[in-house]
């Protein structure tokens, strides 16, 4: 560079400097890695820990609560289908909630209920402690999980790879989950109260250091999303940006015939999902594995995920997102089929089930917040998630309850897999229904 255009280019505002010499044409940071990536693992980090003590993990926990307390499975998922309606009732508002005071303050409140709340879980001494806990701990995992507040997070960091990256932010579950072996490892040699108390203590800590560390958009370090140059000067700090982000208004998203299409889509999905987060080891113990290998299948299913999380989610940004959908809810179908004719009574013969159901599980879940961003736009994109995740997971409600119900009256599970797989392959047709659109950026 000339000695002329090179102070020329030192005459540019340090903000603008910054962004401009950290990139490549093409969005690629020079010299070190963009800062979204690092909240993209501060992400999956804080869901290892959440669904380690509170979803897929949680499973081991379920056979030495009832071994303790002697509750029937139906009472047992009462309290997950509360969470359910809690998480459905309550995802709206917390989406308007990160869009007036940001996903920070919502994930470091979160981390710490959830804290708190496992610790408490550890301690019951009856059903309605069960309850109460569980639905604080509820509260707190839908503030802290990616359910809304890091996708938002995360949305605004990205937007060429903005799918990918909402893929990999949710992978944390595959390692959460995954602890569903120790977990029942640790409660058979220790009991599970120490093992939930440690666990919870250990989340509150560092969860709440970890949003600590987050920034809310890349504006704020200097450059835009994907680390690309501003295209204008940075915002005061403190200076809300909503107004100037493009995208729909909630009332907009809410006329929309794909939102509804999408979410009933969705619900079916959760319906079949949620019910075997809840009865998966249970069942498998039924038909004759030990514990630890139960366990071993409810890994499975997480671990299959992560193929569902990143390669869904990274679908969105190429191609036709029915196609993406039309791929989860064939996969959702066709294992409770197998499940309930094959009857796999070890952990090789559940391969089929586990593996299909893990990757439409884990499609599932990464297309909502993916697809909510280029469909609706930035502008309230947390209350669109929310009121997306809210119709889902109220539709999931009945999931876990169906499962428990139909198992206490029949002493099997197959009719209630029956019935979910028949409702998977049924949701298919609302794809019909859908068309292709511009996406909202």
């Amino acid at each position: 560079m000339a000695g002329g255009a090179r102070r020329e280019a030192w005459c540019v505002p340090l903000s603008r400097r910054q962004g401009a010499l950290a990139t490549t044409g093409d969005g690629r940071r020079r010299g070190k890695l963009f800062f979204g990536w690092y909240i993209v693992g501060a992400s999956v980090l804080t869901n290892t820990l959440t669904t380690a003590v509170f979803a897929q993990g949680f499973q081991a926990f379920i056979p030495f609560i009832l071994a303790t307390f002697g509750w029937s499975r139906t009472q047992l998922s009462g309290a997950f289908a509360f969470r359910q309606v809690e998480t459905g009732t309550f995802g709206p508002i917390l989406g308007f909630a990160v869009d007036r005071w940001g996903p920070q303050r919502i994930i470091i409140l979160g981390g710490v209920i959830v804290g708190l709340g496992v610790m408490g879980l550890s301690q019951i001494q009856s059903l309605w402690h069960f309850y109460v806990a569980f639905m604080v701990i509820s509260i707190g995992f839908s503030m802290a999980n990616h359910s809304i507040t890091w996708p938002v997070l995360i949305t605004r960091w990205f937007r060429r790879h903005r799918g990918r990256a909402v893929g990999i932010a949710m992978t944390g579950p595959i390692i959460g989950g995954a602890m569903a072996l120790p977990n029942t490892i640790m409660s058979e040699a220790w009991s599970w109260r120490p093992v939930l108390f440690t666990l919870g203590a250990i989340t509150l800590v560092v969860v709440t250091l970890l949003a600590l560390t987050v920034q809310e958009r890349p504006e704020q370090r200097g450059y835009g999303p994907d680390g690309d140059p501003l295209s204008e000067p940075p915002p005061a700090p403190g200076a809300r940006m909503a107004a100037r982000e493009p995208g729909l208004s909630v009332g907009q998203v809410l006329k929309m015939r794909e939102f509804w299409l999408l979410t009933l889509f969705l619900g079916a999905m959760n319906m079949a999902s949620n019910g075997f987060n809840v009865h998966q080891i249970l069942y498998f113990k039924e038909q004759g594995l030990s514990a630890a290998g139960a366990a071993t299948t409810a890994v499975i299913v997480v671990v299959a995920s992560g193929i569902g999380r990143v390669g869904a989610g990274a679908l969105t940004d190429y191609i036709d997102y029915r196609a993406v959908l039309l791929s989860i809810g064939v996969m959702m179908a066709v294992s409770q089929f197998y499940l309930v004719l094959a009857q796999p009574a070890s952990i090789i013969a559940s391969l089929p089930f586990t593996v299909l159901m893990g990757v439409a599980f884990g499609g599932a879940l990464s297309v909502r917040p993916a697809m909510a961003g280029r469909m609706f736009g930035m502008r309230n994109l947390g209350a669109a998630i929310g009121l997306l995740n809210g119709g889902a997971l109220v539709a999931g409600v009945a999931g876990p309850l169906l499962m428990g119900a139909v198992y206490d009256t029949r002493g099997s599970y197959d009719l209630a897999v029956w019935v979910l797989g028949f409702l998977s392959a049924l949701s298919l047709g609302m794809l019909l229904l859908m068309k292709p659109m511009e996406m909202a950026r």
